[in-house]
């Protein structure tokens, strides 16, 4: 009970001297006016975030990097999918494993796929893995549609720039030389939110390699390679160019609509982001489950069934 006194005390003492009019306390405010006042701050507040966000990602990526590109130096790996499956019911199921393979991003040269496989991410929100960006790599006469479909970022060379000027989206410039970068760098105020897309072939590793030591290092850069290369040589090529300052890779037409696109997806990010060793191995998948028994051989030789009916034709 005593340990109430002190508080009973100063109540009574301040009612005394409101009584007297040496306190005068504020009118009350009603639970609706505050929270009228809060709403709209916060509304006004959010309003202001939205703007300047905007204003910063004209020509840069930055919800791209910061998917893309990981405070860990963990190689993300993108895929596209090329295919021409028509059932949107096998799609969505081929971008839900997809993403439970730990493929980083997916993309496609189609309108109508961004749709879908967007569609698809969404669903798994809240979940882990999350959602996927979508990235339109198609022609830009559809970049407005692609963004409207739910595109994540477009892709797009320096000298087609003007296309996407209306078009609020989030750019990554593809660039094959150190001028190319240097330009970029320059209409984006070498903004560290750039993002650029650098296609490797045989033999310009050294351009690759010249353009990352030009390119800040906070910027985000992505390298595309060829799929199911002899041996699985894209495999080095990844850990290769993650040493040199990647952030990520992408695989052009790694998923065709056939019965290895999982298997290759798998092998790529799992070869690429193992920490254990450079070599691939299989996650338990086998021909029984995923109707195909080619891939990686008991001899370690890397051989895939679509790369064989193609030498064949």
């Amino acid at each position: 009970m005593k340990s109430l006194f002190p508080t009973i005390f100063c109540l009574l003492l301040c009612m005394f001297l409101k009584a007297d009019g040496f306190l005068s306390f504020p009118k009350p405010t009603t639970s609706t006016t505050f929270c009228t006042s809060f709403f709209t701050s916060s509304r006004q507040s959010t309003t202001t975030s939205l703007s300047s966000t905007a204003d910063a990602v004209s020509g840069t990526a930055p919800v791209l990097k910061s998917q893309l590109k990981k405070p860990s130096k963990v190689l993300t790996v993108g895929i596209e999918y090329t295919g021409n499956q028509n059932d949107k019911n096998e799609l969505s199921i081929l971008s839900m494993q997809l993403r439970k393979s730990k493929v980083s991003c997916l993309w496609c040269r189609q309108v109508e796929l961004v749709q879908l496989f967007t569609e698809e991410q969404a669903t798994a929100r809240g979940n882990f893995p999350g959602p996927l960006p979508v990235i339109y790599n198609g022609a830009l006469d559809q970049a407005a549609a692609a963004k409207e479909a739910g595109a994540t970022a477009i892709v797009s060379s320096y000298n087609e720039k003007e296309v996407l000027n209306n078009i609020e989206t989030e750019i990554i410039w593809e660039i094959s030389s150190v001028d190319e970068a240097e330009k970029v760098l320059k209409e984006m105020d070498d903004s560290s939110d750039t993002a650029f897309l650098i296609n490797i072939d045989s033999g310009n590793m050294t351009i690759a390699q010249g353009i990352l030591e030009r390119v800040p290092k906070q910027c985000l850069v992505i390298a595309a390679l060829k799929p199911m290369q002899d041996d699985g040589a894209e495999v080095q090529s990844g850990r290769r160019l993650k040493t040199l300052g990647c952030s990520s890779i992408f695989i052009r037409d790694a998923c065709v609509g056939d019965s290895e696109d999982i298997e290759y997806a798998q092998f790529v990010v799992n070869g690429m982001t193992s920490k254990a060793s450079s070599e691939f191995k299989f996650s338990g998948l086998t021909g029984s489950t995923n109707g195909h028994f080619g891939g990686v051989q008991a001899n370690n030789k890397i051989s895939w069934r679509r790369v064989a009916s193609k030498s064949m034709s």
